[in-house]
This record gives C-alpha cells, structure tokens and sequence, in this order.
C-alpha cells in the first residue's frame, strides 16, 4: 500500500487537496485535465460539460491509457458508445437493463472495456449492462446522470449505485452544488455570492469537502428514490478499500451505504469478503482500484446480489 498513499483515491488523488483558479466557467474541468499526470492518456477521454463538469467523450475507439504508479505502469484502452459510456458487451434480445452508476471504480481503471465489473456482470447475467461510471464522478454527478437518463427515457430495469470515495477531497472549497451554481451564475454573467463563500472557506483548516457526509447520505438517498419512481429496483455496492484487506477499518461512507440500505429496503452488495477470500490486498493495483482479477471477483459478488432480485 506504499505504491500510492497520497495518490491512489480514484483520480480524487490525482486532484489532491489543492485549490482552484477563482474565474473560470468551468474551473474544475480545468483543475481534471490539468492533474491527470498518474493517468497519461487520459486527457483523451474527457469532455467539459455544463452541467456535469466533465464527461467522456462519445464514440472513442480503443484509446490507450494508464496508471502510472511509482512502481508500474497499468496500460488499458477505453472505448465509449455514442452516449459517451464505456462500451460493454450487448445483452440478449429482450434482457433486463442494469445501469450501473458510479465513478473510476466502476468506470474500471484500469482494466480494458470488457474487464470493466459492469461488463463482467452483464456477461455473467445475460443483461444489458450500461456502464454510466465516469472517474473523479462524486454522488452528486452520479444523481444528474440518472436524472439524465430518467428524462431521456431510459428506463432501466435495475439501477446499481457505486460511491462513496470521490467528494470527501476539497478542491476549491465549494460543495459540488455549489460550484454548479457558480458556473450558472457566470455562463449569465451575473455575480455569485460563491466567490465570496470560496475565498472565506480558504483560511478554514479544515477545507470545505466537495460533499459532506450529510450530502453524500442525501444524494445517494436521491437516487435511490429516482430510481423507484422510474420503476427501477436500486442496489448500492459498497465498494472495498486495499486496507480493509488486512482488518483496516471502513470508511464512514461505507458504513452509511448499508445504513441508507437499511432505512430504504434497499438491497446492498458487498464485495468485501469476496476480495479478502480470493486474495486480497493484491488484487488491487492502488488503495481503491482493481487488477482485471480484482474486478472479476467483484462481478462474481455483485452479480450474484442481482441475481436474487424478483
């Protein structure tokens, strides 16, 4: 776990603590493509949005890319569709739709396309995975995806929700809702009382969280009820850390899934015990993400919590 300590948390660790340039329209799609040096190739990937902040770019055909770690260098190549997701195999004719939200973990860095666990799942299944997964996504762009979606008339049969890692980083001292509504107010040309917030959150010590736990509970909860209202059935994965491996203690987030879980009848996966039974620590390449053995084995865990929906 040496490899990447201050930098293995998804692309959050690429981002670091740092802050962010006060004037720009879309200053964190910025501050992403200007810290991506532990994932060269990357840069290729990414698109600004207005809403989202970032998004992957449509029709990308097998593009390489990496993580570049201190020790090793993990080469994998991304192909999206024309909705920008990242291509999983096709479903048979008149399978169940899975959309599976979610950040790099989901995504699959850094594992190739079909190695992907939403790929994996889909395969193992016989469904039509659809994999929304974009890296550095908190919950709170995991929410406008599905909103998306929802309104563009996709009607999933199954909504798999996957984060807790990204948001807890502070980037430039905003709220993700917050810094939407910064970059409304400066599309319009109008003043945001967010500058000020920004600039007066800069001398807390603490730094001000891209979501709060409280937020983070508050998204997740929302998805899950997006999801009902569209006739889906919501499952939360609470994706392993490499440090629970060896008895590491759980993340808050972790803990407040299987609460929320819990609370809404909401099934949750739990991948954990999978992992520390196939192997481990190594089947991680970083604190959070996978090796393609790693991923497999949490198909195999998530796969079969689907399998037992009615």
């Amino acid at each position: 776990m040496k490899r990447l300590l201050g930098a293995g948390l998804l692309l959050t660790a690429a981002f670091g603590a740092a802050t962010l340039a006060a004037a720009d329209s879309n200053a964190r799609w910025d501050f992403l493509r200007m810290n991506l040096q532990v994932f060269p190739g990357t840069e290729k990937i990414f698109q600004p949005d207005d809403l989202l902040f970032w998004k992957l770019r449509p029709n990308l055909q097998e593009v390489p890319a990496s993580e570049k770690l201190p020790d090793a260098e993990h080469a994998f190549r991304v192909s999206t569709d024309a909705e920008g997701r990242r291509r999983t195999p096709a479903g048979a004719e008149g399978a169940k739709t899975m959309l599976f939200l979610g950040d790099s973990c989901t995504f699959g860095i850094p594992v190739n396309d079909a190695e992907a666990f939403p790929a994996r799942v889909g395969e193992a299944l016989g469904v039509r995975a659809i994999n929304a997964g974009v890296p550095g996504y908190s919950a709170f762009q995991g929410r406008l995806v599905l909103e998306q979606a929802l309104a563009a008339g996709e009607r999933p049969d199954v909504v798999v929700i996957t984060f807790w890692v990204n948001g807890r980083t502070v980037w430039d001292h905003l709220s993700d809702a917050e810094h939407s509504e910064l970059m409304a107010a400066e599309r319009a040309g109008e003043m945001s009382r967010h500058r000020v917030t920004r600039l007066l959150r800069r001398v807390l010590p603490e730094g001000r969280p891209r979501l709060t736990e409280e937020e983070f509970g508050s998204e997740i909860r929302a998805m899950v009820e997006a999801a009902r209202k569209a006739g889906a059935v919501p499952v939360l994965v609470v994706w392993p850390s490499a440090v629970q491996m060896d008895g590491g203690m759980e993340h808050p987030r972790q803990t407040l899934l299987r609460t929320i879980g819990r609370e809404t009848g909401t099934v949750v996966a739990e991948p954990l015990e999978a992992f520390r039974a196939a192997g481990g620590a190594r089947l991680f390449v970083d604190p959070v993400h996978a090796t393609a053995e790693g991923y497999e084995v949490a198909a195999r865990a998530v796969a079969a919590a689907l399998a037992k929906l009615p």
